[in-house]
């Protein structure tokens, strides 16, 4: 806490202070994530979301119904950034 009581959004790591990093809020499906990258792989954003097999899902941005082909795209991600995992069925019919 500074001298009026409030506290400080600074670290200290092996004594140099560094700026705290913000977090921002993200949902897949619904679920709340939270990173301190201001961008993530659209790889990264489906497996911290538990889909360990991410090329089996195609990766939406709510808003603007952006579909990311590419799984090594950088997603900046905004608080509140709303996506949604949508499974697409490897299975290839004749």
């Amino acid at each position: 806490m500074n001298e009026i009581g409030q506290t400080s959004d600074v670290l200290e790591v092996n004594g140099a202070q560094s700026e705290k990093a913000a977090l921002s809020d993200y949902f897949v499906n619904g679920e709340r994530f939270s990173t301190s990258e201001h961008k993530l792989t659209v790889r990264q954003i489906l497996e911290n979301a538990g889909f360990s097999s991410a090329e089996q899902f195609r990766l939406v941005r709510d808003n603007g119904s952006h579909p990311f082909t590419d799984y090594g795209t950088e997603v900046p991600i905004h608080d509140g950034e709303r996506f949604t995992a949508i499974f697409i069925d490897p299975t290839q019919t004749s």
